[in-house]
């Protein structure tokens, strides 16, 4: 009995451990990928965007369904809680394959390819949260 007891109490601590554990990594993996986006959108690419955007028809009138959208009634506010919001909807594989295309370049088919990813993924309001902070960034 003594050793059924010593083995179950084992269990749940190296259980509790794991949990702990693996709530803490993937914190740390958010946060590196907020600080990486974070980096990553300087003045100049926020610029590049705003013309890669602006020559665009489609893109631009499907971000700017977001242009009078009220921030504060929707999921997110911030492009940090943007990110987490997306990291956590989309697998890893998903968001490598973004990023290759991203890197590579996307016509204005493969950018409305990558939007219906994301309308997959996300809710209608969360859709709508991104594509505000998105003209936000953009535009204001």
């Amino acid at each position: 009995m003594k050793l059924l007891k010593g083995l179950l109490i084992t269990v749940i601590v190296l259980g509790a451990i794991g949990a702990v554990g693996y709530y803490f990594v993937n914190k740390y993996i958010e946060d590196r990928a907020v600080e990486y986006v974070e980096q990553d959108l300087d003045d100049n690419n926020i610029a590049m965007a705003r013309d890669y955007v602006d020559n665009s028809p489609s893109l631009k009138a499907y971000i700017s369904e977001g242009a009078d959208a009220n921030l504060e009634e929707l999921p997110f506010q911030t492009r940090e809680e943007a990110t987490r919001a997306v990291m956590k909807k989309l697998s890893l594989q998903e968001m490598q394959a973004i990023q290759a295309k991203a890197a590579d370049g996307m016509s204005e088919a493969e950018a409305m390819e990558l939007a219906e990813t994301f309308e997959d993924k996300l809710t209608d309001e969360e859709m709508l949260a991104l594509k505000a902070i998105i003209y936000k960034e953009l535009y204001e």
